[in-house]
Parts: structure tokens; C-alpha cells; sequence
């Protein structure tokens, strides 16, 4: 049987509301999530407006490709739909706004997965089990990688 899961959460980061917007597209990403966050995009000249609403782009983890679509873009969010054939189908909304002060912020990170098949039930289930370490280590990774981007930008 197919299982759903809606998760939220929130955390904060040490950077401006406008500098955190670029991290959530699919190129900003790049920027923390690793060299296994690699999209690949349906048309390549989309890169050059990678959160333009329709753009479509593939990611593969674990021999596992997921499609995704920029379905909304606004100056607080952005929203995708995310559909691994087979496992899972969902969406996926971030968004940010000023937090205590104008130089952190305050990402709120949304997932609305439904699975599709038996590997999708995993998936989901782990998802709401682990949510909140998940949004951690979101946090550290950006975190980290914009430190090494100020180290890099400094030498």
C-alpha cells in the first residue's frame, strides 16, 4: 500500500534573505549540495534561467533518476514537483524571509510525497522518520559551503 507524507520544517541561515533565494534553484544547489546534486536539464539553455516556472531537469542518486519542474518562482520561494518513476511523486517548496536580523534568514523547507510503488513506501517513511536530521544536514551543507566559497573568493 502507498504511503503519503507532508513535512515542514525551518532553520536559519547566517546570510540575507536574497543571498539565501540563489541557493534553493537547481544551480544554486551546486553551490552545497555536492557533486551528487547534478541536474541535467531537458532543454540546456534553461541553465540560464535555471528557476524559470516549466523548467524541467533530471538528477540521479543512487542509479535512480528523478524528474523534476519548477511549477513556481516568487521574490519568497520557489516550488518543484519531484517524480521518481516508480517510488515516489510529490513536491517540494522552499521558501525565505528575514529573520532576527537583515544579514540571517529564515528557510522553511516543505516536502508532500506520495510513493508509487514499494521502494517509494521506504522512502517516505524514512523522509517523515528523519526529517528534522534531514533539514540539519541541509543546514550544515550550505553552511559549509558558503565558507568555502568566502575562503575560495579570498584567495
Amino acid at each position: 500500500m502507498n504511503v503519503r507524507a507532508i513535512c515542514e520544517g525551518q532553520f536559519t541561515l547566517p546570510v540575507a534573505a536574497s543571498v539565501a533565494a540563489a541557493l534553493f534553484t537547481p544551480e544554486g544547489e551546486r553551490r552545497w549540495a555536492g557533486p551528487s546534486w547534478n541536474p541535467v536539464y531537458a532543454i540546456p539553455e534553461a541553465v540560464s534561467d535555471d528557476s524559470e516556472p516549466g523548467t524541467v531537469f533530471m538528477t540521479e542518486t543512487d542509479g535512480t533518476t528523478a524528474i523534476w519542474i519548477v511549477l513556481e518562482r516568487r521574490e519568497d520561494g520557489i516550488h518543484y514537483a519531484r517524480i521518481t518513476p516508480g517510488s515516489i511523486a510529490g513536491t517540494i517548496s522552499v521558501t525565505w524571509a528575514e529573520a532576527a536580523s537583515p544579514n540571517e534568514s529564515r528557510i522553511t523547507v516543505s516536502y508532500d510525497v506520495t510513493s508509487i510503488g514499494p521502494q517509494g513506501v521506504a522512502f517516505v517513511e524514512e523522509l517523515r522518520t528523519g526529517y528534522e536530521p534531514f533539514l540539519k544536514s541541509w543546514r550544515r551543507e550550505i553552511v559549509d559551503g558558503l565558507a568555502g566559497a568566502e575562503s575560495s573568493s579570498r584567495t
